[in-house]
């Protein structure tokens, strides 16, 4: 069910009234938990056992890891809800890719192959990538010890498929969401406020810039490169960025303040990721709860900066190329994922040879400095979203290109660069620098009530006037 449909229009409102009606705990979480799997199963009812089994295999693993009385038993029990929910994850997500692969060294080989109905027929669940990482958190963390088990069955379902996040994040930890269930959270009138506005902001990026740049720019620039000319190439990739953001961080609004009406904190997912002065600082800022979860449970699991320096570069890279496989199973997400990697890496032997040099940080915090590494690492930020956005690597070099003013111009191309592609690349411009250049929150919900309801009135006319009729599905929902 897409948040920017009539259908959730309607939903939404109705689990809340019946919700906020109910009189006790018990029947609160039960009705949410009910409601939120039946909002996964009006994707596709036949696909509800999987995130029944992951929720069941998880919560038994944190109750049996908790009673354990050896470390080995521990582990075998860590050891099955990974094996359960990468299983999983891998089996919807990358049998294909792996059938597709062997078809190729197949047919390298002299060998023809075909791939079968059966690989041709897997559907990818609906937030399989999300729910199973939510459960992975949840069971290293009993392991480690930094969380009690869980007692509650529903308590614990309810963290795993809490609609407003459950298709497509934020990645919610239960360290994060179980101690809010003690008691059913209070609504205050300032989080019903707060999950307006958010809701108006995240629905007017994702409907009125996202869609509208999809559907009648990028799409149709990426779909024929040789009738443009370098330089529409290059706006394409801005207008790409600007998409690509305003969809996933509109959704990620919308999921925060609809927990909002609940009397839920979620934590959010992006802080600005394009006013990032490194591919560090844009890493900490694109997509939070992934990059951190990430961090925490892959990149300190493999040793983190604590293994040397050269194998924390290796981390660094398959933590990187793993970041990639998880966003989509191709070759382009798996070479975007290894790019990533090698500029962390790359940008830490800088920073490491900064420290404690005087001359360099003094250069490093002069404001051209600053400027200069703004534009690198939106150009290297560029470069990479071209791997994922192509289909093969010739058309990504035309785009790749353009980005370094290197595109020749094909005979008969049009230069088509329509000022309202402009206007919404720069609507994110103004929105980061209103923003994020303020204060590392949401800068409207600063500002005085009389203008935070003007900026709200004035998205939603434009929405209603000259959005597109038909919502498209968010982009991270294929993930």
């Amino acid at each position: 069910m897409n948040f920017a449909t009539k259908a959730f229009m309607i939903f939404l409102p109705c689990v809340l009234l019946i919700y906020h009606s109910l009189p006790t705990r018990r029947l609160k979480f039960t009705f949410l938990l009910l409601a939120s799997w039946g909002f996964y199963a009006s994707w596709n009812p036949w696909y509800l056992w999987v995130i029944l089994f992951t929720t069941t295999v998880d919560y038994t693993a944190g109750r049996l890891i908790a009673v354990a009385r050896t470390p080995a038993g521990k582990r075998g029990w860590l050891v099955a809800s990974l094996l359960a929910n990468l299983g999983l994850l891998a089996y919807f997500k990358y049998t294909l890719f792996a059938v597709q692969n062997g078809i190729w060294l197949a047919e390298m080989l002299g060998y023809s192959a075909t791939a079968p109905d059966w690989a041709l027929r897997i559907i990818l669940p609906l937030g399989i990538s999300f729910h199973t990482f939510q459960g992975i958190s949840y069971t290293i963390d009993v392991y480690r010890g930094k969380l009690p088990a869980v007692r509650s069955y529903r308590d614990f379902a309810l963290f795993v498929a809490f609609f407003p996040q459950l298709v497509a994040g934020p990645i919610v930890r239960a360290s994060e969401f179980l101690p809010q269930l003690v008691q059913p959270p209070r609504v205050s009138a300032a989080q019903v406020q707060a999950g307006l506005q958010l809701c108006i902001y995240g629905l007017f990026k994702k409907v009125f810039i996202a869609d509208r740049l999809g559907q009648d720019f990028v799409d149709v620039v990426f779909a024929d490169p040789a009738g443009f000319a370098p330089a529409t190439h290059a706006l394409a990739m801005l207008a790409y960025m600007a998409q690509i953001y305003c969809d996933f961080s509109g959704y990620s609004d919308l999921a925060v303040g609809c927990a909002k009406f609940f009397g839920f904190e979620i934590p959010r997912n992006f802080n600005f990721p394009y006013l990032a002065t490194s591919i560090t600082d844009f890493w900490r800022r694109w997509h939070i709860t992934l990059s951190s979860w990430l961090r925490d449970y892959l990149y300190i699991s493999l040793g983190g900066n604590r293994t040397g320096t050269l194998r924390t570069y290796a981390n660094l890279v398959v933590t990187m190329t793993a970041c990639g496989l998880w966003h989509g199973a191709s070759w382009g997400y798996v070479l975007w994922g290894v790019y990533n990697g090698l500029l962390l890496s790359a940008h830490r032997v800088w920073d490491r040879f900064a420290q404690g040099r005087a001359w360099v940080e003094a250069v490093r915090a002069h404001p051209l400095y600053r400027g200069l590494a703004w534009a690198a690492t939106m150009w290297l930020v560029a470069t990479g979203l071209v791997l994922v956005r192509t289909q093969d690597l010739a058309t990504a070099w035309v785009f790749e290109s353009a980005l370094l003013g290197l595109g020749p111009a094909t005979p008969g191309a049009a230069v088509w660069l329509p000022v309202w592609v402009w206007a919404m690349v720069g609507l994110v411009a103004v929105e980061h620098g209103l923003g994020g250049t303020h204060q590392p929150g949401w800068a409207l919900q600063t500002w005085p009530s009389v203008v935070r309801a003007a900026v709200c009135g004035a998205a939603v006319v434009l929405l209603v006037v000259l959005g597109p009729w038909v919502s498209r599905p968010f982009i991270y929902f294929q993930f």
